[in-house]
This record gives C-alpha cells, sequence and structure tokens, in this order.
C-alpha cells in the first residue's frame, strides 16, 4: 500500500472515531507530535525505527504519552501508528484528516501565489469570488513569489487559476504556435 492510501485509512479512522468536533483537536496534537518526533533524533529511530520491539515500543509510549497530555483518542491513535511502523507516513495521514474535515464541514483553503502580499480588501474580495465559485468557506493562505511579474494564482483543491502575467504569456505563446 502506498503512502497515500494508508494516509487515507487511518484519516478516515481518525475521523469516524472521533466526533468531527474534535477532529481539529486531535489534528493539532499530531502535528505536535509530528513536531517532537522530527526534532528528537532519539524518540524518531525509538518509534519509527526497526531496532526495538513492539513491546518496548509501547512501553516507551505509555512512559512519554502522560508528560504530553494527549486526548484519549490521539494517544490510541498514535499508539496504533507506532505498533504497526506507519509512523513515517504521519505528516500524510494529518494532511489527508484535514481533508477530509474540510470536505465534511465545506471548507476550503486557498493557497494564494501573488507578487506581492495581499492586502485585506483583496483577500476579502478574493475570499468571496472563491467562496461563490466553490460554494465553500475559504480560508486564504499567502505565498509570495517574487518571480511572478503580476497577477496571482490560486489553488483550491486539485483546481487552479492562473491570472498571472506569466500564465497569461504562456497561453499567448502556445495559441501563437498553433
Amino acid at each position: 500500500m502506498n503512502k497515500n492510501q494508508l494516509a487515507k485509512k487511518y484519516s478516515r479512522a481518525i475521523i469516524n472515531s472521533v466526533g468531527i468536533s474534535d477532529v481539529p483537536a486531535v489534528v493539532n496534537e499530531l502535528k505536535a507530535f509530528s513536531k517532537l518526533i522530527d526534532a528528537n533524533r532519539q524518540l524518531k529511530l525509538l518509534f519509527a525505527g526497526q531496532i526495538f520491539s513492539e513491546a518496548e515500543k509501547a512501553k516507551a509510549f505509555d512512559a512519554l504519552a502522560p508528560r504530553l497530555k494527549l486526548k484519549q483518542q490521539t494517544e490510541k491513535f498514535l499508539k496504533i501508528i507506532i505498533l504497526q511502523g506507519c509512523l513515517q507516513v504521519i505528516n500524510e495521514i494529518i494532511a489527508a484528516s484535514i481533508d477530509i474535515y474540510n470536505e465534511k464541514q465545506k471548507k476550503a483553503t486557498a493557497l494564494v501565489v501573488s507578487s506581492v502580499a495581499l492586502d485585506t480588501k483583496h483577500s476579502e474580495r478574493l475570499k468571496s469570488a472563491l467562496k461563490k465559485m466553490t460554494d465553500r468557506e475559504i480560508t486564504i493562505e499567502n505565498q509570495i513569489d517574487e518571480s511572478l511579474l503580476g497577477g496571482f494564482i490560486v489553488r483550491v483543491g486539485s483546481t487552479i487559476f492562473d491570472s498571472s502575467v506569466k500564465g497569461q504569456l504562456r497561453l499567448l505563446k502556445a495559441e501563437l504556435l498553433r
């Protein structure tokens, strides 16, 4: 099973095992644990490596869990993915869980790539236009790319809206080459 399939499987398990209102809290705890593992090489070797047995990993996690102050659902879930050797896909699980949660809540995140930071006025106009187009509550993340001459590129899910000068020039070139 590839990483994405595994991530979807576990993210569906999270969504189904906790209430939809608890998903953001569980996801935040998973993110915090992921950062802890990434920052501490010894913990990563302990939980993600093949050196220790399942019993040793379980014992170590049981000793660590009270200090992390995790919700019971998060603790159970982390223990399962550690013992099943799937800790290396935790970031994909988090991303898939957020996607499923947003889908159920009719929310979406729009990544806006522009040459300058969007001001509040333009951000709100873009948010309302995208809401009409997607029928979802939109959260905007602005990313700066100084290589763009003007305009912006918006990515909502798998849909891309390219209104950048660079994109328009690319379309013009393709049209002229026909």
